[in-house]
This record gives C-alpha cells, sequence and structure tokens, in this order.
C-alpha cells in the first residue's frame, strides 16, 4: 500500500480541503514540471535577440523644402528595412536610393534602390544586413521625380 501523506503548506483558506498527495509520484512529478518550466524560461531569455535600429535626420538639398527622416532597422541577418517618412514640400512622388559616396559626394550609381516616397512615406525591405546598410561610405538621395533624377532634394549620410 502506498504511504499518502497530507501537503502542510496547502492553503486551506484559499483551496478548501487539504489534497492527500502520493509522495512518491509528487515528487517524480514535480521534478519533471519543474525541469521544463526552468528549461522554458532559459530558452525564452536568450529566444530573441534585441532589434537593431538608427534613425537619421533628412538635409534638404537645393532649397527644396524636402526635410523628414529615415529609419533603418535590422530585419534579420540579411534583410534590413528601411523607412522614410518625409514632408515632401510639394514634391508628390520621390525616386530613393543608397548611394555609394556621401551627401557632398554622391556616387551617381545607386547601389539599392528604395520605393519612390509617396506623399512622404516610403517603406522598402532591402536585400543587405544592418552592418552593410550602416557602414560609412554611403548616402540616402533623393530626388525630385521620376523626369527630374539629376535633381536632388534631400540626402543623409551613412
Amino acid at each position: 500500500m502506498a504511504t499518502r501523506t497530507i501537503v502542510p503548506w496547502w492553503p486551506r483558506a484559499a483551496f478548501g480541503t487539504l489534497p492527500i498527495v502520493n509522495q512518491p509520484r509528487a515528487t517524480a512529478r514535480t521534478i519533471a514540471v519543474t525541469a521544463f518550466l526552468a528549461a522554458t524560461v532559459l530558452v525564452g531569455c536568450r529566444g530573441t535577440p534585441a532589434v537593431r535600429s538608427v534613425s537619421l535626420e533628412l538635409e534638404q538639398i537645393n532649397g527644396s523644402g524636402v526635410t523628414g527622416n529615415v529609419v533603418i532597422t535590422e530585419v534579420d541577418a540579411t534583410t534590413t528595412l528601411v523607412t522614410v517618412d518625409a514632408d515632401p514640400a510639394g514634391h508628390p512622388d520621390m525616386p530613393a536610393h543608397i548611394h555609394p559616396g556621401s551627401c557632398a559626394e554622391l556616387i551617381p550609381q545607386p547601389r539599392f534602390a528604395l520605393e519612390n516616397i509617396v506623399d512622404g512615406d516610403s517603406s522598402t525591405r532591402v536585400p543587405a544586413s544592418f552592418e552593410e546598410l550602416t557602414e560609412p561610405g554611403q548616402a540616402i538621395n533623393l530626388h525630385e521625380s521620376n523626369a527630374a533624377l539629376d535633381v536632388y532634394t534631400a540626402c543623409v549620410d551613412l
């Protein structure tokens, strides 16, 4: 016959009568449940790494009046989200690119095309790592329109 023990710590006022627990089973079950919970907590603690993100301020060029912010956010190891939130200053549809160089010395051939800034907003998933997009020697450049790609409206060095 199994030994039965009354658990002395059971809060009778909150839960009613004291349960009778089979001691050997309760110990094995308690160990299994405790091990599972500990493993879950440990996995959860190391699970999701912090998302890396940087916010940069656009500078207007050529008296365009275009200002705003660019946010670069890591999606995963090979993808980065570039979001542009701009005051378009009368430019309803502006092409945008990531160029090698700097705002002062921009190399015309872009590395990555971004979605056009339409009514001040754009969001593009770029097939490049966060490190690759935030390394120096690059700039995000906004153009006046598809018909006037040689006219720059705003820029920010990365």
